[in-house]
């Protein structure tokens, strides 16, 4: 689950701060890159639709999304696919290059073990 690499779990999606103090594996990468979508799914949410469901009620979701997953998503409890990091990217502008930055820093951050 991504938001068990947070030292608080209620941070996941919901700060632009890290979610720890540095990046000690892939996983603990990828919950990084996914707290980080899931802060910019959330402004862009609140800055069109007000909340997730309302988003969700109003938005034709295409097979295999739902608001129940993009909840989960977006609290850290499932990890993001590129199905759903695809379909955000058709709606959010710039979120390919916000992407490909923040996997830049968050890899350059590593620590690498041997």
């Amino acid at each position: 689950m991504p938001r068990s690499y947070a030292s608080n779990r209620k941070k996941f999606g919901n700060s632009s701060t890290r979610l720890g103090a540095e990046v000690s594996s892939p996983q603990q990468a990828a919950a990084e890159l996914q707290h980080a979508i899931a802060n910019k799914v959330r402004e862009y949410v609140l800055d069109h639709h007000s909340d997730l469901k309302a988003y969700c009620d109003k938005e034709h979701l295409p097979a295999g999304l739902s608001y129940e997953r993009l909840q989960r998503i977006m609290r850290g409890e499932t990890m993001m696919t590129f199905t759903d990091l695809m379909y955000w990217g058709r709606r959010i502008p710039a979120l390919g290059s916000f992407v490909g930055e923040a996997v830049t820093e968050i890899s350059s951050e590593a620590v690498v073990e041997n």
